[in-house]
């Protein structure tokens, strides 16, 4: 699956660690992301539900799990999107 984030596509991959769903390679590392028990529904109240949670975590310099993510769920603020 390709994503993209902020204008940049990403090659999404199933996640080997325990509690984690996806990867996406980030230059030489990868960033793990996406709880392992969770269905993606974006568009839904459960995903307005999500983008609104996740709009208050601070994001520190480059890319973080909470963008990829976001761009996973279709957050463009506090609403989710198909």
């Amino acid at each position: 699956m390709i994503l993209n984030v902020y204008g940049k596509k990403y090659n999404i991959e199933n996640s080997e660690r325990k509690n984690k769903k996806f990867k996406a390679k980030v230059g030489d590392s990868f960033i793990h992301f996406g709880d392992s028990n969770a269905t993606i529904k974006p568009g839904t109240p459960k995903g307005d539900s999500y983008c609104a949670r996740s709009l208050g975590i601070p994001n520190k310099p480059g890319l973080t799990a909470n963008e990829f993510s976001r761009a996973m769920w279709g957050c463009k603020g506090k609403r989710s999107y198909k």
